[in-house]
């Protein structure tokens, strides 16, 4: 199993590719043609008063852009615009200020800008900004509008464009990703000339509200929608293809778009929700169809904070080295077709609570029991042993009782002296003070006993 879950190996952009995936939450808009119209242009509704020529000095980065909102809308006179009419305008012709976004929180080896200076809590994010995230490295990051996006490890994503456009108020935000992963939870955007996109090479991304994951590998770039509904078309396509909820899209480099249901959230085990030992590990129910499993540890439910990350071909997952306190953890299938599916999520408690013994002979007639513990510093030992026959059953004459039970031990050893020989069993208890429910005993080990 690979302790580290690696992002796929990515392909350089390739020259002369063009495809584009738009997707835009459908909440409010009258069809799938003005959803996917919406990232490119804006509605001015003109008062008395307003003139082209006005608005193109105001709001526009070049006055002489006029000319094209006039041949957009059909306006015979520029120096006079009727009221109350609706002006086409677009977006890439309208003066912005620049707005920014902010670090979260983030973990491990992760770089900003063009020097890659290491990342730091709270930093401010410019449009243009750079970031990459290294092995077993995680960040995540709030936009102006209030939208969350979270990288996990080996990705790289620019923030392209961080405007507010002038005119209108609304924001327009555009987060390339270079390679990689990135997840996002859109807050709803407020009026409908706000743009929130996210771009790959060969795809792009536009919401007006919603969650859903972007992943750029070899081949197609993939998105799978965790709340919402997307249209998604190449460029220019008249009639975008609906991804409801729970389902993905792949977008091939030459324009075909393949989708399929996600996989469901498998289940966790309950008994994941202590951890207790020196390793962690995750046990999940198989889901049909599942190629792997992806799973992540996070500080807060909404995995804003994440610190680690693994994949297994098995349904389970390992960690090591997570500090004691309340954590959760996320898991997801991946399908055969490289989809991630719906993920679960369940809270568990650390306890760095492992235990681990031995037995061996210091004489003839002497044996020690030795034990090593690390968690709580109020806990005492204890060490249980059973006579047993050739069967390792108890022996008839001591039917459940135990010929040794020393308890309220404390140190890291017991002197064993005159142990009648035969075979035994036995074990090692760490038990917490004050009592809990959680004590950690060694498993039941055979020993023969000999003189």
């Amino acid at each position: 199993m690979n302790k580290h879950f690696q992002a796929r190996r990515m392909p350089r952009m390739m020259p002369g590719i063009a495809t584009v995936l738009n997707l835009a939450l459908l909440c409010g808009l009258p069809s799938a043609v003005q959803a996917q119209n919406t990232p490119s242009e804006v509605s001015y509704h003109t008062h008395l008063h307003d003139t082209l020529i006005d608005l193109a000095r105001r709001y526009f980065n070049r006055v002489e852009d006029y000319r094209v909102v006039q041949q957009l809308n059909h306006v015979p006179i520029p120096e006079h615009l009727q009221p109350d009419i609706d002006l086409r305008i677009p977006v890439n012709l309208l003066r912005g200020a620049s707005v920014t976004a902010s670090v979260i929180s983030f973990r491990g080896d992760v770089r900003l800008g063009e020097d890659r200076h290491a990342a730091s809590q709270g930093a401010v994010l410019t449009e243009g900004t750079r970031i990459e995230t290294g092995a077993t490295s995680f960040l995540s990051l709030r936009a102006a509008d209030g939208s969350v996006v979270t990288m996990p490890s080996q990705s790289v994503v620019r923030l392209s464009r961080m405007r507010r456009i002038l005119l209108t108020g609304t924001l327009d935000q555009q987060f390339s990703v270079e390679h990689g992963r990135l997840e996002t939870t859109v807050a709803k955007q407020v009026g409908p000339a706000s743009h929130y996109e996210v771009r790959t090479p060969i795809a792009v991304s536009a919401v007006r509200g919603t969650v859903f994951r972007v992943n750029y590998g070899d081949g197609p770039s993939l998105t799978e929608v965790l709340g919402g509904t997307v249209a998604v078309g190449a460029p220019g396509a008249a009639h975008p293809q609906m991804i409801p909820l729970g389902e993905g899209a792949a977008v091939a480099p030459g324009g075909g778009i393949h989708t399929e249901p996600l996989l469901p959230a498998p289940a966790f085990a309950e008994a994941n929700r202590l951890q207790a030992g020196h390793e962690l590990l995750f046990s999940l129910a198989p889901v049909p169809g599942a190629a792997s499993y992806h799973l992540q540890i996070a500080r807060d439910a909404g995995f804003q904070d994440i610190v680690a990350e693994t994949s297994s071909v098995t349904p389970e997952g390992h960690f090591a080295n997570l500090p004691e306190g309340n954590w959760f953890a996320r898991a997801t299938a991946i399908s055969n077709t490289g989809f991630e599916g719906l993920p679960a999520t369940q809270g568990f408690e650390r306890r760095a609570h492992a235990l681990d013994a031995d037995i061996g002979r210091l004489s003839a007639h002497s044996w020690r029991v030795t034990w090593r513990y690390s968690g709580d510093a109020g806990t005492h030992f204890r060490v249980q042993m059973i006579p047993i026959d050739k069967h390792g059953e108890p022996l008839a004459k001591h039917p459940g009782k135990l010929a040794l039970d020393e308890d309220n031990l404390h140190g890291s050893a017991l002197r064993l002296d005159d142990v009648p020989p035969g075979p035994y069993r036995w074990r090692v208890g760490a038990i917490s003070s004050p009592a809990r429910d959680d004590d950690l005993w060694t498993p039941w080990r055979e020993i023969r006993i000999e003189r």
